[in-house]
C-alpha cells in the first residue's frame, strides 16, 4: 500500500499527516508535532494497520472555521505590524470587493471553484487583469496568513489561474509630449469649487516626471522640506515607500528642468508643491490633454518607461538607472555570503557614486534642451554652492554619504 506523508507549519511546530488510500476511501489523519523521519514512518505504520483493522477512530471534529471577514483583524494587525505597506490600497480592495463576496464564508468552505467564479465576475465587469491580479494577491495574503494562524489548513485557491497580463512597453516620443505641452499651454486656468488648476502647474509634474522617473503619487506627495542642496546641486531626500513592491529612490539628484519644475514663483509656507492637485484631478487633466493633442495609449506612469529609456539610450549604466529607479538588482553572486547582493547591502554611496547619478540626470537634461522639451540652462555636471561645513575641498578624495545627518548636507531648503 502505497502512502504519502506531508508536513505542514503550525503554532504548534511541523505537523505531519499521513494521506492513504484504503478500500476507495482517503484517509488523512494527524500523525503528529515535530517528528523525526524514523518516528513519522513508524507513525505512519501504526495509523494504517489501525485504518485496515477498522480500529482508526476519526480525529475530533475540527472547530468550525471562523469567517473571512472574522479573520480581517489578524490580517491588519499583521499589516500594521510590518510598517512599510501602504494600506489604503488593500483597504479599497477588502472593502469593495472581497467583502461582498467572501465576508460571511468560512475560511474553510472556500473552494478553487470559488476563486474561478471570482475572476470570472470581474472579468465580466470589465476589470483589467493587472487589477484582477492585484485584487487577488491581497486575497492570496489573507488565506496564507490565515494558515500561518492555524485557523485554516490550507490554500484551496493557490492553484487557480489568473488573467495573462502583458508587460507595458509604452514609451512617449518627444513629438507625443510636445503635442501635450501645447495643448496645456493653451488651456487657462480652471476653477472647480474651491481648486484652481493651472495648466502650467500641470506641465511642471509632467517635466517632473519624465526627468526623474517618479510615480505619479509620489510627485504629487513632493513636500518643500524634502529639497536639500550640496555642494553638487539639488537633491530631493524621499521617505521611506509605504509598499515593497513601489520602491522609490532613498535620494534623488534633481537637475535644472526638475529643480525649477518642482521650485514655485510663488512663495507660501513649507507643505505640498502641488498641494492645489489631486490624483483624481490630474488623472482627468490627463486624459482630456492627450486627447486633444491626439495622443493615444499613453498612460502618465509610461513617463517612467520613457525616463529609463531615454537613459538607456544614452549609455547611463543598469546598475545607476537601477538607482535612480528606486530598484533592487538581483545578487549574482552564489557564494555564502551572498555575493552581489550582500555586497550591495554594505555599499552606501560616496561622493564618487553621487557624481555618477548626478551626471547621468544632466545627461538627460542636455539631450531633453535640444528636442526643445526642457527649460533652464546648460550646466556641469557640479554647480558652483556655498561650501557648507565639512565640505569636499579641491582635490580631495573624501568619502560622502548619502545621509541627512551627515555634516557634508546643507540643511537650506528650496527658495520660495
Amino acid at each position: 500500500m502505497s502512502y504519502s506523508i506531508t508536513t505542514r507549519h503550525t503554532k504548534k511546530g511541523v505537523a505531519f499527516d499521513l494521506y492513504v488510500r484504503w478500500k476507495g476511501k482517503r484517509y488523512r489523519p494527524l500523525l503528529g508535532y515535530n517528528l523525526t523521519p524514523e518516528q513519522a514512518d513508524e507513525a505512519a505504520i501504526a495509523m494504517i494497520a489501525k485504518i485496515q483493522r477498522n480500529e482508526h477512530q476519526s480525529p475530533a471534529p475540527r472547530a468550525a472555521s471562523i469567517t473571512f471577514a472574522e479573520f480581517l483583524p489578524f490580517y491588519w494587525q499583521t499589516m500594521r505590524v510590518k510598517k512599510l505597506c501602504d494600506l489604503a490600497r488593500p483597504e479599497s480592495i477588502i472593502e469593495a470587493h472581497l467583502l461582498p463576496r467572501f465576508g460571511d464564508r468560512r475560511l474553510d468552505s472556500l473552494t478553487a471553484e470559488d476563486g474561478l467564479a471570482y475572476i470570472t465576475a470581474r472579468l465580466a465587469a470589465k476589470a483589467a487583469p493587472w487589477t484582477i491580479r492585484r485584487e487577488w494577491a491581497v486575497l492570496m495574503r489573507i488565506l496564507n496568513l490565515a494558515v500561518d494562524f492555524d485557523k485554516l489548513d490550507k490554500n484551496r485557491l493557490k492553484r487557480v489561474e489568473l488573467p495573462d497580463v502583458a508587460n507595458r512597453e509604452r514609451v512617449a516620443t518627444k513629438e507625443e509630449l510636445k503635442a501635450i505641452k501645447q495643448k496645456a499651454d493653451e488651456r487657462r486656468l480652471k476653477k472647480i469649487g474651491s481648486h484652481e488648476y493651472d495648466p502650467s502647474e500641470f506641465w511642471r509634474i509632467v517635466t517632473v516626471a519624465f526627468n526623474t522617473g517618479l510615480r505619479e503619487a509620489k510627485i504629487l506627495e513632493i513636500d518643500r522640506t524634502w529639497m536639500r542642496k550640496r555642494d553638487d546641486g539639488w537633491w530631493l531626500i524621499l521617505p521611506p515607500p509605504r509598499s515593497r513592491l513601489k520602491q522609490t529612490p532613498r535620494e534623488l539628484p534633481l537637475n535644472p528642468a526638475a529643480y525649477e519644475a518642482l521650485r514655485s514663483d510663488v512663495a507660501h509656507v513649507d507643505g505640498r508643491i502641488f498641494r492645489r492637485w489631486t490624483a483624481a484631478a490630474f488623472s482627468v487633466f490627463w486624459r482630456r490633454l492627450t486627447t486633444e493633442a491626439k495622443v493615444t495609449d499613453l498612460h502618465f506612469h509610461d513617463l517612467r518607461h520613457t525616463f529609463a529609456t531615454w537613459l538607456q539610450n544614452l549609455g547611463v549604466p543598469l546598475e545607476v538607472r537601477a538607482a535612480l529607479l528606486g530598484h533592487r538588482l538581483r545578487g549574482m553572486g552564489t557564494d555564502q555570503l551572498g555575493g552581489e547582493a550582500m555586497t550591495s547591502r554594505y555599499s552606501h554611496g560616496g561622493y564618487g557614486w553621487n557624481q555618477q547619478l548626478r551626471h547621468a540626470v544632466v545627461l538627460l537634461h542636455t539631450a531633453l534642451l535640444s528636442y526643445n522639451l526642457s527649460y533652464g540652462h546648460l550646466a556641469d555636471d557640479a554647480t558652483p554652492q556655498p561650501r557648507v561645513a565639512n565640505a569636499r575641498k579641491a582635490g580631495e578624495e573624501v568619502w560622502w554619504s548619502q545621509r541627512d545627518s551627515n555634516p557634508c548636507l546643507s540643511l537650506e531648503r528650496a527658495p520660495s
